[in-house]
């Protein structure tokens, strides 16, 4: 049995993977404490785990912080919004991350532990400050990998070089990448310098992947970007099975997935759906005339769409994907990495539609195996989705890109992976 401390920023797609290696973790012997916020207290104690509420410091509700946030909001797509995002979303949190961490290791010293990548609350010892050390810190990357290397950017090989030009670019992009995120770094330094820190701080995103015992990625080879060698200490660990729904009645319609028709579902995810004229309200108007049915997943309450559902259409608040994507013949999306992984697993191509976070480089690994089609846009044409979905459903080689995917996936168990990882 090993003692292990489970934790993670109050962000649900950070949160929702680490309640499941929890529950895993549970299952299978091992003492597990969930150091989480507080909206998922109930969740951790239903996990099985002993649940240690993150301190009020770094406890906040990410659906104010993130999907209504007028400051954020304000801000364009792109390298400000993304700063803003990880410095008053992650690294705000250092602080009393690293308290509550100090207080477990207190009780059991010899705990490993188990973070999401984005969680930095172990960094401060790593880099010198007082304090204990867990026995073991895995670290679990569930967002998109940000890290290029000699034969790729963040954002993915650049076309048409080789040899040692490649290898330049690649590193000039790479440096620009860390560049763009100065003002991330400089705020991670300021905490880590106030949390008595002595060694130097990498660059953000180097830290996130260097300062763990070993990263486990939640991916596969197969869906990141072909690297000159990944580093001993990264491990491609699959993806965890969509959860199950808790509502074991189908919908009124669940008998129209017959396959009589392509279905195709869009969603905007359980975030970034504070305005859904963006991508799920032109799907519906865009699909109204053609011969296919659309299932819109609002991940809230469906009075919040702001049209009447074409006749072509089914809207619910909520579908367990792991139900519906076995039905469905194509994904539209904002491209958070969960949803879109959980797709392809599911052998269902994928139509990108993400401009924020790290949503353009799931996009972009998309766009590079031909699993799918990246818009490029968050606020699509009603002619753009109708051609992507014309393309994507007449074009078969998308879908036998789409099941050699698949296969990587079913042949990874990353419970099994992360248990031998912490050991």
């Amino acid at each position: 049995m090993v003692s292990v401390i489970v934790a993670s920023p109050p962000v649900f797609g950070e949160t929702v993977p680490m309640l499941e290696f929890a529950a895993g973790l549970v299952r299978r012997g091992h003492s597990v404490t969930a150091l989480l916020g507080s909206r998922f207290a109930e969740s951790a104690r239903a996990a099985g785990a002993r649940y240690v509420p993150l301190p009020e410091n770094a406890d906040y509700d990410d659906r104010l912080l993130l999907g209504a946030n007028p400051e954020r909001n304000a801000l364009p797509p792109g390298p400000e919004q993304f700063n803003w995002d990880l410095t008053n979303v992650f690294v705000a949190g250092m602080n009393g991350q690293h308290e509550a961490v100090q207080r477990l290791l207190d009780e059991e010293p010899d705990a490993a532990l188990l973070c999401t990548s984005l969680f930095v609350g172990a960094w401060p010892v790593a880099l010198g400050a007082p304090g204990r050390r867990p026995r073991r810190w895995v670290s679990v990357a569930a967002a998109a990998i940000c890290a290029g290397d000699d034969a790729t950017t963040v954002f993915g090989p650049l076309p048409g070089l080789r040899g040692e030009e490649a290898v330049r670019a690649h590193r000039a992009a790479n440096a620009e990448f860390h560049a763009m995120l100065t003002s991330t770094t400089s705020a991670a330094r300021d905490r880590l310098t106030e949390l008595g820190a002595t060694e130097p701080v990498p660059d953000f995103y180097t830290a996130v992947y260097s300062l763990p015992d070993v990263v486990a990625a939640l991916t596969v080879p197969e869906f990141d970007f072909p690297r000159v060698a990944p580093t001993p200490a990264f491990t491609y660990a699959g993806i965890l099975p969509p959860h199950p729904g808790n509502d074991p009645r189908k919908p009124p319609w669940w008998d129209e997935l017959d396959g009589e028709r392509p279905v195709v579902v869009v969603t905007q995810g359980t975030t970034a759906n504070g305005d859904l004229t963006q991508l799920l309200e032109p799907t519906l108007l865009a699909l109204a005339d053609m011969d296919v049915l659309v299932i819109a997943t609002v991940c809230r309450d469906v009075s919040a769409l702001g049209i009447d559902p074409p006749a072509n259409a089914r809207v619910a608040e909520y579908v367990p994907f792991d139900s519906l994507l076995p039905r469905a013949d194509l994904l539209i999306t904002n491209g958070g990495a969960g949803g879109t992984q959980t797709a392809l697993a599911a052998g269902v191509p994928v139509v990108m539609c993400g401009t924020t976070e790290e949503k353009p480089m799931n996009a972009a690994r998309v766009a590079y195996h031909r699993l799918g089609i990246d818009l490029k846009t968050a606020t699509p044409s009603r002619e753009q989705i109708v051609e992507a979905v014309t393309t994507v459903l007449g074009d078969p080689s998308y879908r036998e890109a789409v099941r050699r995917v698949s296969a990587s996936y079913a042949a990874h168990d990353p419970i099994t992976t992360v248990e031998a990882l912490l050991r």
